[in-house]
């Protein structure tokens, strides 16, 4: 089961960070020429939650690494063990998969409007078409299912740390756009936010 969850683990991170970041940049930047990372130069709350979206994804990966190479090392975290623990590592990959596939969708469907963090240089549309008539933040909600996926998979400390720092800052990062977006776009976000909910 272990070689399996490293092939799975190996392949997700690829997929993810060459789907959701790199192609996704890319594919804003081609068409808008603007650099859809803005996690950038950041004062307050904003700071914080870049350094998060910045960071903390090396140290999942660094958990993998650990457990794909370092299995001594790796079990000084204390894994966790869980009842029908093939069962909830199978039920984990399966949580991710669903969860890549979600935030690719979100992310495809926010066109050129798609960012990393709040563009305070320009103005960009908010969606509404797709998975947005159903949740003001799919992506976020996507995020988070990964996370909890990645917990069952490998659950251990460090992973439950990620999950729940994902759920803390996501609900910041979260009110921070929605301030932004209601400044931006005024009643008409108002009244998208009164049909369609947060989450989901």
């Amino acid at each position: 089961m272990s070689k399996i969850i490293i092939v799975f683990l190996a392949i997700y991170f690829i997929s993810f960070f060459g789907l959701a970041v790199v192609w996704r940049n890319y594919a804003v930047a081609k068409k808008t020429g603007a650099n859809a990372f803005k996690l950038n130069k950041k004062i307050g709350a904003e700071a914080i939650t870049g350094m998060y979206f910045k960071f903390l994804p090396l140290i999942s990966i660094l958990v993998f690494t650990l457990y794909a190479f370092l299995p001594t090392l790796y079990q000084s975290l204390g894994p966790m063990a869980l009842i029908n623990h093939k069962a909830f590592q199978l039920i984990g990959m399966g949580v991710m998969v669903i969860a890549l596939v979600w935030i690719v969708v979100a992310q495809s469907q926010m066109g050129a409007s798609w960012r990393i963090g709040i563009d305070h240089d320009e103005k960009t549309q908010f969606i509404q078409k797709g998975l947005f008539r159903y949740s003001r933040n799919p992506i976020f909600v996507g995020i988070i299912f990964t996370s909890f996926g990645f917990f069952l998979v490998l659950p251990n400390p460090f992973t439950l740390t990620i999950l729940m720092l994902d759920i803390a800052l996501i609900q910041i990062q979260v009110a921070i756009e929605e301030q932004f977006l209601t400044e931006t776009h005024g009643e008409e976000y108002i009244k998208y936010c009164k049909h369609v909910r947060r989450w989901v």
